[in-house]
């Protein structure tokens, strides 16, 4: 099946908006925006995000051991947009938009996202050019409960929590 193709069709599925977050080797921050986030367990607390495998989100998080996702609320859409861009250089400091914390981990936690999870990584599963990322729940919080960001279609939404 063609890619292109896949990604239209994939693109019909809507799906909250996660900001990643993970420690640098020089102990600074980095972070990306992912769509591909899930719970996966409960006894014991674990979560997975999939990522592209030669990204440095994948990379740093396999060098670090641990990372965060941050829930992103419907009226976020800055973050994800400043979080989700592929031109990044060190002059560009993405976590200059939001109130972050360090998690336990060390790991960024936005303040007033919707929910994050501060994590262990347990986990890499290679599945195609992407890795399924497995964490173990460190910690989290719900912040501020409002309405979640949603992906649908390429473009942002507001969900509609009822």
């Amino acid at each position: 099946m063609e890619s292109n193709y896949l990604r239209a069709v994939l693109a019909q599925w809507a799906s909250g908006v996660v900001v990643v977050t993970t420690v640098r080797a020089d102990g600074g921050r980095h972070g990306m925006t992912a769509s591909s986030f899930t719970g996966v367990a409960l006894d014991p607390p674990l979560i997975s995000v999939c990522l592209v495998s030669t990204s440095t989100t994948c990379r740093m998080i396999r060098g670090s051991g641990v990372f965060a996702a941050n829930v992103l609320g419907h009226d976020q859409q800055n973050i994800g947009r400043r979080f989700a861009s592929p031109v990044w250089n060190a002059a560009t400091d993405r976590f200059a938009a939001g109130q972050w914390d360090t998690a336990s981990t060390g790991a960024a936690v936005l303040t007033d996202a919707v929910a994050w999870l501060d994590c262990v990584l347990t986990a890499c599963h290679p599945a195609g050019d992407h890795t399924i990322i497995v964490g173990a729940v460190q910690d989290a919080a719900t912040p501020r409960p409002i309405a979640p960001l949603i992906y649908h279609d390429r473009t942002y939404h507001e969900g509609i929590v009822r």
